[in-house]
């Protein structure tokens, strides 16, 4: 499945630099599983706003080096506009050519491999990309546990009754439909020639204010692609049925978003 980068827009860009604090603490930890250092040469694939990409140039210093790529335009441009170490630039994973061979040895892909349409050419540029013994990094969404959280359980329901039951395709709606299975996932890195270090799923919990609140950040962290699956009269009816739903689940915290996530580690051989 293709994915639409046409549908980002200013407000969007910064509405997410401002609600991705869960999404951020989440990258942070992907970085300290594989062991950056002082004076290591990192690059953030699908930086976004480069919150992360600005944490981990502080934590290299001055020896270090840290870029972050991203194909958001206006992204890309709040990165840039927070100053630091860090270099930017506009670009997808399927094309690193703006880095050279062996130059990094660290790629970091935060919450981006189920947004790459060829994924299979993103694992062979970041092979490329890294020096012999460097690490890739992962995080992303395991497909065969799409419905098993809260807003797939939440979204099965809905899209089994009138009037979306036939007219809305549920793996495109829950971003299922971009991601791959763990098996997959393992199987594409063998096949570029990564040895895989590091592999597990966990449920993870993230908890919001409402259910208005979470469902802004399904928009903002999918660039205005949440609804485009949607056909355009329903889109308003999903939109509040969807919240809805989450605010019945509500407690005094909170709504609590339960999902699975996947991590992986692998190396250059």
């Amino acid at each position: 499945m293709t994915t639409s980068f046409a549908h980002d827009n200013s407000a969007l860009a910064a509405l997410y630099d401002r609600i991705s604090d869960q999404q951020f603490e989440s990258g942070k930890r992907l970085v300290e599983r594989l062991g950056v250092t002082e004076v290591a040469r990192v690059l953030d694939v699908g930086c976004g706003t480069g919150r992360l990409a600005h944490w981990i140039a502080e934590r290299v210093g001055s020896g270090g080096f840290v870029a972050g790529i991203d194909p958001l335009e206006e992204r890309i441009r709040i990165a840039r506009s927070h100053g630091g170490a860090a270099r930017f630039e506009v670009g997808q994973a399927e094309d690193l050519g703006a880095f050279a061979d062996a130059s990094f040895d660290i790629v970091c892909m935060s919450s981006v491999f189920h947004w790459i349409s060829d994924k299979g050419k993103a694992l062979a540029e970041v092979r490329r990309v890294l020096r012999p013994g460097g690490r890739v990094g992962m995080t992303t969404l395991p497909l065969e546990l799409a419905r098993a959280g809260t807003v797939g359980l939440a979204l099965a329901s809905l899209l089994a009754r009138p009037p979306y039951a036939g007219h809305v395709d549920f793996p495109s709606l829950t971003f299922a439909g971009r991601g791959c299975a763990s098996s997959e996932l393992v199987a594409l890195a063998l096949e570029h020639r990564l040895d895989l270090l590091d592999l597990h799923i966990a449920q993870r919990s993230r908890t919001y204010a409402s259910g208005e609140a979470f469902v802004e950040f399904l928009e903002a962290s999918s660039f205005g692609n949440f609804l485009t699956p949607v056909p355009e009269a329903l889109r308003p009816s999903l939109r509040a049925d969807l919240i809805s739903a989450l605010d019945a689940q509500r407690g005094p915290e909170g709504v609590v978003v339960r999902g699975w996530g996947l991590l992986l580690i692998a190396a250059r051989a």
